[in-house]
């Protein structure tokens, strides 16, 4: 688990004036794409150098590139729709992951089989305002009203909160926190958050400002078909790919934890980059929406831009 520590590792590639690209967290498996590309030379031979960039607040990256502070950045996409019904000047150009890695997880120590297991119980949650109602929404498709639980914010490290009983589940990633627990000898009991009345979602979109696409437009796209490449290559050797990201990462290099979260987030890369999925985005602006986290839904062709992609 030494890839918790792993809090911002800058690398510049090729020659001349990088696009500077955020992450959304420290670099982890979700990212492997990213140091293929880099470790295959893929965005050099693009002609483009990059900067990766870790942030030291996972709230930065809709922020620094809204100010122009960065050039592209990954968030979750709820995290863009609400940077962007805040008024955020953002765009979307591509996607990482393609699909929810969210939900709720519980120890089956509780005595946790179901999601009505958790009526009476207390919930741990780290960000506000979308977690809350991210969980809330879970109970009540399996019948359980909020005011039957305790929300309780933990902060972080909502994995501790769970193993020291403080509280009785947590909102993780399938492709972590679950296996964490497995590690340290537990048996984890998982939800995920798509089949629990929560729509479905791209959990790391590419976000740039629009004042910077349209500047920069054969840059961008040059970026987006590189890391579109590293994708194909991941899913087609990941065994090399892991070496290579673990070279790039060496505080993750040999962790069991690092290779199983690994292979669980390999089938979530988004191969082409792709995040055009229309109904996907109207069903989670509807959500939000519905929800009161942001005010109203845009056109989709405010939302999203395609250009880029491959």
């Amino acid at each position: 688990m030494r890839w918790m520590w792993a809090l911002f590792v800058p690398f510049v590639l090729g020659h001349g004036e990088p696009l500077r690209v955020m992450l959304d967290f420290y670099p982890n498996p979700n990212h492997v794409p990213l140091y293929v590309a880099q470790a295959q030379g893929l965005f050099r031979a693009a002609g483009v150098e990059v900067e990766i960039i870790a942030p030291s607040d996972p709230s930065d990256p809709t922020k620094l590139v809204a100010a122009r502070a960065v050039d592209l950045a990954l968030t979750p996409q709820a995290n863009y729709l609400l940077a962007r019904g805040a008024g955020l000047p953002l765009v979307a150009v591509g996607a990482l992951i393609d699909g929810a890695l969210g939900g709720l997880l519980a120890l089956e120590r509780s005595g946790i089989t179901d999601l009505a297991d958790l009526r009476g119980r207390r919930i741990g949650y780290a960000l506000e305002p979308l977690e809350p109602v991210l969980w809330r929404t879970m109970l009540r498709h399996a019948g359980v009203e909020p005011a039957e639980v305790e929300l309780v914010y933990v902060g972080m490290n909502t994995l501790f909160a769970l193993l020291a009983r403080r509280v009785d589940a947590i909102g993780a990633f399938r492709n972590y926190e679950v296996l964490a627990v497995e590690a340290l000898g537990d048996q984890p009991r998982f939800f995920p958050q798509e089949e629990h009345g929560v729509p479905d979602t791209y959990e790391l979109v590419l976000i740039a400002h629009p004042t910077f696409v349209r500047a920069h437009l054969p840059r961008v796209r040059l970026f987006v078909q590189a890391l579109a490449e590293a994708i194909d290559f991941t899913l087609d050797h990941p065994a090399e790919a892991l070496a290579m990201f673990e070279a790039a990462v060496p505080e993750l290099a040999g962790e069991e934890l690092t290779r199983r979260s690994f292979a669980a987030t390999l089938p979530r890369y988004a191969r082409g980059v792709r995040h055009d999925d229309v109904p996907r985005w109207e069903a989670m602006q509807a959500y939000l929406v519905a929800h009161g986290l942001i005010p109203h839904a845009l056109p989709i062709t405010d939302l999203i831009t395609t250009e880029a992609l491959p």
